[in-house]
């Protein structure tokens, strides 16, 4: 479902293009069950692939907790069809039989489900995907594929060409008519979906994104075993962020906009290859389920990256505020119990994508810029702040980076302090924009890993919006760049109608050799859109911070 939904997802190589852009780039609602209202606006997507048993798979999984199912994958043979015999064609592991009792079970839970199609790894049965869909051989294809949604009594397809494949297709001009004949023959009320890639050559073409009712961003794989910059994590928040934007920047909507998430990880230097969530809770206890790395994440460590129960919940948090829901590759790989990422979803919907209930309520020093370690970095994401710990210490196995959330509501005024002005600390990450004119993204080797802004040119800007400032006064503004000869950097707000000053930048002497500078504005209470712009470019930006003084 990605390039790569863990190892039957991506091919065993990676295009040398596709190489080169992963290593330069990221009412109230019952826990039990989604009200109606809920299930039509908030989808979780959960992908079952049929070579890991779909009946058993399925038997173990709290519908309650989905919206969608979608049983990957299927391919048509070198005629085009799909079935023989009743039974798919090509569809590893599955029959008929478990087809209908997974249709038939979600059905009783009321689940929708679909079929996704293709996959990110061909298998050796597939049809070339590329001929079936020249002109002269699309019906066949389409038909057949209707025909199998009639058939089961699914609830829709789910295209999941991916890669060179995609890439390939799409430039033969065969794609969107592809997508288009499907749309138009899909009976009224089953669906169309797709997942896609966020990468040049891995993207669903936008001809392609009005037929769909929904798309689902594979927003993960950023490093695995071969591809991608060493020693970065493979599913970070920031990736997240960056892909959202890359897809709104594409155009596609919010209501179709559906977050993917991983519940799968990738070990290094020691480790095994792929982990799914349930070994890693299993083999380094339950500890490991509120971190996102086991090991030290560097270049040459031993480590083990993957998404634990804070970052799922934050993603989703984010994927409430910018989109209209969350996929999962995939369901078999979850953890039973209380540290289900399933779990941690759901929760986090019914809270109303706010903090969780089990979010710390007291206001904590770090908030106020202080106790900071080496590697530790506080943010603040839709109503709560982030600590990232570079050393929690108290995790058994774990090192690095565990996340805790704390409710901006719990910062108001400090009780120990004489002074009835609120500490207030807020630190953008970069590649968290929300608008930008010319800025790329990379991978950084800056104190907490994650990405930056780069390829800064004169007159390139981004822009961070919703920013609150809680009160009048004097604030310390600090940036984090790295320059090669040095440079300027711009502050303003609400698109240059505040000009807040502006500040030279060091001559570091690499790209990756970071320093802060700073300088302390005045700025009135209110919540604004931040904006950073470059009267002189050859500059990165990892980060901005504000500190009330």
């Amino acid at each position: 479902m990605r390039a790569l939904h863990q190892t039957n997802h991506r091919s065993g190589t990676i295009p040398s293009a596709v190489r080169q852009w992963l290593c330069a780039g990221l009412g109230l609602i019952a826990l039990a069950s989604f009200s109606t209202i809920a299930q039509a606006q908030t989808k979780v997507v959960g992908y079952i692939p049929s070579y890991k048993n779909m009946p058993a798979v399925i038997d173990r999984t709290d519908l309650s907790k989905l919206t969608h199912l979608n049983l990957s994958f299927l391919n048509p043979n070198a005629s085009g069809a799909v079935t023989s015999g009743g039974n798919p064609v090509c569809m590893e592991g599955a029959s008929a039989s478990d087809i209908n009792y997974v249709v038939n079970k979600a059905h009783q839970a009321g689940v929708k489900v679909l079929v996704s199609v293709a996959g990110g790894v061909l298998p050796p049965c597939s049809g070339n995907w590329q001929t079936l869909l020249q002109p002269a051989n699309r019906a066949t294809i389409v038909n057949n594929l209707l025909q199998f949604v009639s058939t089961f009594n699914l609830d829709g397809l789910d295209i999941d060409i991916e890669g060179v494949v995609l890439t390939n297709i799409d430039n033969a001009g065969n794609y969107t008519p592809f997508i288009q004949a499907l749309r138009n023959g899909l009976p009224a009320g089953k669906l169309l979906t797709s997942a896609t890639a966020s990468y040049v050559g891995g993207m669903v073409p936008t001809s392609s994104l009005p037929y769909f009712d929904f798309v689902n961003i594979m927003s993960y794989d950023a490093i695995g075993p071969g591809w991608g910059p060493a020693g970065v994590e493979h599913s970070p928040y920031s990736m997240a962020v960056s892909d959202i934007n890359i897809w709104k920047a594409r155009g596609l909507t919010k209501q179709k906009m559906v977050l993917g998430v991983p519940f799968y990880g990738y070990g290094f230097n020691g480790y095994a290859a792929a982990y799914d969530f349930n070994s890693i809770v299993s083999q380094f206890g339950a500890g490991a389920a509120q971190a996102d790395v086991i090991g030290t994440r560097c270049a040459g460590c031993s480590y083990i990256t993957y998404n634990g129960i804070p970052t799922i919940r934050s993603k989703t948090q984010l994927a409430l505020q910018e989109g209209s829901g969350v996929m999962i590759w995939e369901l078999s790989q979850d953890v039973a119990g209380a540290n289900s990422l399933l779990a941690a979803i759901h929760s986090q919907i019914g809270s109303g994508g706010g903090s969780s209930s089990s979010t710390s309520t007291s206001c904590p020093a770090w908030v106020s810029g202080q106790n900071y370690a080496a590697g530790d970095k506080v943010t603040y994401q839709g109503g709560y702040y982030i600590a990232e710990y570079a050393n929690p210490g108290y995790i058994p196995n774990v090192s690095t980076y565990f996340w805790e959330p704390i409710a901006a509501s719990a910062c108001g005024a400090t009780s120990s302090s004489s002074s009835s002005t609120a500490a207030f600390t807020r630190l953008l990450q970069a590649e968290a924009y929300t608008a930008m004119s010319g800025v790329q993204l990379e991978t950084t080797t800056d104190t907490g890993g994650g990405q930056n802004v780069g390829w800064i040119d004169a007159n390139d800007w981004m822009a961070h919006a919703n920013i609150n400032f809680p009160t009048n006064g004097t604030y310390k503004v600090e940036y984090r760049v790295a320059s090669v000869s040095g440079s300027r950097v711009s502050l303003d707000l609400n698109a240059g109608a505040i000009q807040l000053g502006q500040v030279n930048i060091p001559a570091t002497g690499g790209w990756q050799t970071w320093t802060t500078v700073s300088h302390n504005v005045s700025i009135n209470a209110g919540t604004y859109s931040v904006g950073i712009f470059a009267p002189q470019g050859g500059w990165n930006l990892n980060w901005i911070r504000f500190t009330k003084l």
